[in-house]
């Protein structure tokens, strides 16, 4: 005796029921972030589309960058018996908290939005910037710094 198994639902009725099940509902807007560190500052990249500068918020508190903003929803909000729609982008208010190095100065913060794409670059301090630290050198009791003047003084002569 051979066994049918038989769906219960065909596959285009089950993604109807998946529309109908989440008409209505709009997930929330997370937007996403690069997080850049290099010798001289940090870069933070977020992508915003359909934000204004005016619909951001930035601050800086210790190691903590929070981006908060709002995207509105661009549709009609319609009570029941409107057309079935399927919206799959987030919208609403969000607010992004990135781990950044600490030191970093809140008021040489740069920030600029272009393209939907928000940018804040923030420089290092110069405290926590690597420096060249030059070296001196003792010979027959005199002390003489390592480098250029070192190097020339102890030239063979040609």
């Amino acid at each position: 005796m051979a066994t049918t198994m038989v769906e219960p639902f065909a596959p285009w009725l089950r993604g109807l029921g998946q529309v109908l099940h989440n008409q209505g509902t709009v997930s929330a807007f997370v937007p996403p972030a690069d997080l850049l560190i290099d010798d001289d500052g940090v870069t933070v990249t977020v992508d915003v589309p359909g934000l204004r500068s005016e619909d951001l918020d930035i601050e800086l508190e210790n190691d903590l960058l929070t981006i908060r903003g709002q995207r509105p929803f661009p549709y009609p909000q319609e009570d029941g018996g409107g057309p079935v729609r399927s919206i799959e982008r987030g919208f609403g208010r969000f607010e992004r908290s990135i781990r950044v190095p600490r030191g970093l100065d809140p008021d040489k913060i740069d920030a600029s939005l272009a393209d939907g794409v928000l940018k804040v670059r923030m420089p290092k301090p110069e405290t926590t910037k690597p420096r060249r630290i030059s070296i001196s050198a003792e010979s027959n009791g005199d002390r003489q710094a390592k480098g250029s003047e070192a190097s020339a003084e102890s030239a063979p002569a040609a």
